[in-house]
């Protein structure tokens, strides 16, 4: 009796709340015209901008303090052509979807199949936060895990990361980590990959003058997001003092991140040297988190401490703080678990970087 009523409990908890929050939230969203925010007021219509055969950027000193901007890569905006043959409503519902299928994607790749993991994550706010706005957070989740699970192949692993830098570059400390655990080629693809990228903006603007209106971008937003540089400044002390201080935190995780040859702590710097992180940004921790511990335990609560933090700019000192913390929290965890599995039957490269923990095997992140 006791064991039927956990599995109940189990089911309610994990799957039915879950599925009903996602359809509740959903439906909110629809009526109050908030369904891919993201997707519908910046990369639709910088789309069709491009099929319009009009310049899809404003210029490098424009006026971005509305936060409806139209700053996005190429590289994200071009595969979202094909969607301007649908109404802006139908092509909305078609991103979210898109969304939603790469967090079910990414937890896959990563051989996650303990079901409670996928209802859990599904009432992260970070997740939430980034199928309602139908942006790259969750794409790029997918990228890292497909550069994780084929870490061993050159052009695979390279490739995934080089397209997650052409859509977000902040991802770079990730090639860092391929270079520390010996994987040159896939490191020096990604990077070749990411570069490239670059001349697709050459029809419409300047790499410089692309590079002035991301800072201008930066400059505008860094004091709203949940970064360290943001929460000093909160705290009076004056940027000056505050930007070194980031970048001083960034280079030593990123260090921590080369010793350990650590996945998930590359990605705490790159979270760190990003001048904009908000709160949808903390999807990303999917990825350790699945590499280390793929079955549920109390880890993958952890991002439910989100929930007190605001999901637009980041509220109080304290909040920006709570978020900090609720992310590094999440990172050692996965830092201080081995990833435990069961017996795989072959010893390919990919079998073993999967395999338990023991003598001789790696920590999370490391293979």
């Amino acid at each position: 009796m006791r064991s039927a009523l956990v599995r109940v409990g189990e089911i309610s908890a994990l799957a039915a709340l879950p599925l009903i929050a996602l359809a509740i939230g959903l439906a909110t969203f629809s009526s109050q015209d908030r369904v891919a925010l993201d997707f519908h007021h910046e990369l639709y219509p910088q789309a069709e901008l491009v099929v319009d055969g009009k310049d899809p950027y404003p210029p490098p000193d424009a006026d971005l303090r509305d936060g409806t901007n139209l700053i996005w890569p190429m590289a994200a905006v071009l595969p979202v052509v094909p969607l301007t043959l649908l109404s802006p409503a139908a092509a909305d519902w078609v991103a979210t979807a898109i969304v939603l299928a790469a967090l079910v994607a990414t937890l896959w790749v990563l051989d996650v199949r303990d079901w409670r993991v996928y209802g859990v994550t599904l009432v992260w706010p970070p997740v939430i936060d980034s199928y309602q706005t139908a942006n790259v957070t969750l794409p790029l989740a997918l990228l890292i895990a497909l550069t994780w699970r084929y870490r061993d192949r050159a052009l695979a692993a390279g490739l995934s990361l080089g397209v997650a830098l052409a859509l977000k570059f902040f991802l770079w400390p990730v090639a860092v980590w391929l270079l520390a655990t010996g994987r040159r080629g896939a490191a020096g693809i990604s990077v070749a990959v990411g570069a490239a990228s670059l001349v697709l903006l050459l029809p419409w603007i300047d790499p410089l003058d692309y590079a002035r209106l991301i800072r201008n971008l930066s400059d505008t937003f860094d004091g709203f997001s949940y970064t360290p540089y943001a929460l000093l400044v909160d705290l009076g002390l004056a940027s000056e003092i505050a930007r070194p201080l980031t970048l001083l935190l960034g280079v030593s995780i990123l260090a921590l991140a080369w010793r350990r040859r650590s996945l998930g702590l590359a990605l705490g710097a790159a979270l760190v040297f990003s001048p904009i992180v908000w709160r949808h940004f903390f999807a990303l921790l999917l990825v350790p988190l699945a590499v280390a511990r793929p079955r549920l335990d109390a880890a993958w609560l952890l991002p439910l401490g989100f929930w007190l933090v605001p999901g637009t700019y980041n509220g109080e000192p304290w909040q920006t703080a709570l978020a900090l913390a609720v992310c590094g929290a999440t990172l050692l965890a996965c830092e201080t678990t081995r990833r435990t599995r069961l017996a795989v039957p072959d010893a390919s490269p990919l079998a073993r970087g999967f395999a338990g923990s023991g003598p001789g095997r790696s920590r999370p992140g490391a293979s």
